[in-house]
C-alpha cells in the first residue's frame, strides 16, 4: 500500500545520491562514532515530538493521549472517532523507547480491531501516519482504511518505524505494530478492550505484518489476533538487489530501505565515502511520493568507499531481517504478483513453504499483476472479513 504525499520540495538527482549512500550505509561494520547527524529530524508538532521516561513500564504502556481530527479525503468518506496514543515498547536490540499510534473508531462498530500496518517507505517522522493524517492531504491507495471503517472495523495504525525511521527493518517494526495493539485495546476513551484483531500491509507494510506475525507468540502472547494479510512481501532483502538497485523506478525506494535498515545498524554509516556523507544528511527527511519514483537511479556502490555486498555485515543484516526464522500460530494469507518486477515472487514463496513446514496455516496466492497493481486487490479484506466472521 501507498500513501501518496503532496511533496514538501522538490526532489531531485541528489536526493536520489542521498539515499543511495543510505543504502551502503546499510552495510558498514564498524561501530564507532556518533550517528545522531542521520537521524531524522523533529516534526514541528509538539506532541509528536515528546520524549518519554520509559524505564520500568511494561510494552504497551500508555504514556499520552490526544483527541485528533483526521483531514479528508479520509474525514470526508467514514464517521468515526480518532485518538493518537503514546506508548511504551522495545526496540530491537532491547533499548526501551516510546511509540505512538493512531485509533480510529467508526460510529458504527463492528466489536473487532484490525491493525493497518500501511506501507510508510519512508525516511523522516513527518512521513509518518500520525502526521500524515492530522496535517497533510494524504490519498491512501489503495484505500485500504477507508475499506476497514466502512466494514465497521476500529483500524489502529501504529508509527512502527520506531524514533529512528528503521525502514525495511522487520525486527523492529514487529514490536511496534505488537505494542501498539496493546495500547489500542487498553486505552479507555476507545473501549477496545477484548476485541479480537486481524492484521494487514503491502510490500513496506507487509514486512511489519509477516514480523509481527511471528514474533507475536513470544513477545505478545496475550494478544488475540485471528490472523494477518501480507501481499508483495519482502521477506528476504538480498533478494533486492537484482531488481531495485539502480533501477527505475523503485532505485529510490530500494535506498531509502537501505537506509533504514542503516539506522538499526550500529556504525552502518561508516561505509559511505565524503559525498555519501553529505547527501545523507541533507536527506535524512525524506517521504515517499509517486514523485520520487521518477528520480535518477543511482547504484549504492557509488557512494561508498568499498563494495558492501560481499562483506560479513551485509550477509549479517541479511540474516537478522529475513523471515521466517520464527513460527507464527495465527492464520497467515499472502498475495504477491507473478509479474512483480520489485519484489520477486521467489521470497514469498520460500516463506510460505517454510511456514508450511513448521506447520502453520498459511497460504499463498499468485495473482497475474505487478507490484503495484496488486496492492488493489480484494482477497485480504474478504480473508479478514472471514477470519473476523464478520463475512
Amino acid at each position: 500500500m501507498f500513501m501518496f504525499r503532496l511533496p514538501r520540495r522538490a526532489l531531485c538527482v541528489a536526493t536520489t545520491l542521498a539515499l543511495t549512500m543510505f543504502a551502503a550505509s546499510t552495510l558498514a561494520a564498524a561501530d564507532s562514532g556518533d550517528y545522531a547527524e542521520y537521524d531524522p529530524d523533529p516534526t514541528g508538532d509538539a506532541y509528536l515530538d515528546q520524549h518519554f521516561d520509559t524505564g520500568g513500564l511494561p510494552d504497551g504502556a500508555i504514556l499520552s493521549s490526544r483527541s485528533v481530527q483526521i483531514l479528508p479525503p479520509l474525514a470526508a468518506t467514514n464517521d468515526f472517532a480518532a485518538w493518537q496514543v503514546w506508548f511504551k515498547s522495545t526496540a530491537a536490540d532491547g533499548t526501551s523507547i516510546a511509540a505512538l499510534t493512531t485509533i480510529m473508531k467508526p460510529k458504527t462498530w463492528n466489536g473487532r480491531v484490525v491493525s493497518n500496518n500501511y506501507a510508510i517507505d519512508s525516511v523522516g517522522l513527518q512521513c509518518n501516519p500520525s502526521y500524515q493524517l492530522t496535517h497533510s492531504v494524504s490519498i491512501e491507495a489503495p484505500d485500504i482504511t477507508r475499506q476497514l471503517l466502512g466494514h465497521g472495523y476500529a483500524v489502529v495504525m501504529t508509527d512502527y518505524q520506531g524514533p529512528k525511521m528503521a525502514y525495511a527493518h522487520g525486527p523492529t517494526q514487529a514490536r511496534e505494530v505488537l505494542d501498539g495493539i496493546r495500547a489500542a485495546l487498553q486505552f479507555p476513551a476507545a473501549g477496545l478492550t477484548g476485541s479480537p484483531a486481524t492484521m494487514i500491509g503491502y510490500s513496506g507494510g507487509a514486512i511489519a505484518t509477516v514480523w509481527a506475525a511471528q514474533l507475536q507468540p513470544s513477545y505478545a502472547p496475550e494478544l488475540r489476533i485471528l490472523g494477518a494479510a501480507a501481499g508483495g512481501t519482502p521477506a528476504d532483502l538480498s533478494l533486492l538487489r537484482k531488481t531495485m538497485d539502480g533501477k527505475p523506478p523503485a532505485a529510490a525506494l530500494y535506498l531509502m530501505a537501505a537506509l533504514g535498515v542503516a539506522r538499526a545498524t550500529p556504525a552502518a554509516f561508516d561505509l559511505l565515502n565524503d559525498t555519501g556523507v553529505r547527501t545523507a544528511q541533507e536527506s535524512k527527511n525524506l517521504c515517499s511520493s509517486a514523485a520520487l519514483l521518477g528520480a535518477a537511479p543511482v547504484a549504492l556502490r557509488t557512494l561508498t568507499k568499498v563494495d558492501p555486498y560481499p562483506t560479513e555485515v551485509v550477509q549479517r543484516i541479511y540474516r537478522e531481517t529475513k523471515a521466517g526464522g520464527l513460527t507464527p500460530t495465527m492464520p497467515i494469507y499472502l498475495w504477491h504478483g507473478l509479474f512483480d518486477e520489485w519484489i520477486p515472487a521467489a521470497g514469498a514463496q520460500a516463506l510460505q513453504q517454510r511456514w508450511k513446514n513448521a506447520g502453520v496455516d498459511v497460504s499463498l496466492t499468485l495473482l497475474p499483476c505487478d507490484h503495484v497493481t496488486c496492492a488493489f486487490t480484494p482477497g485480504a479484506i474478504d480473508r479478514i472479513d472471514t477470519w473476523m466472521g464478520v463475512a
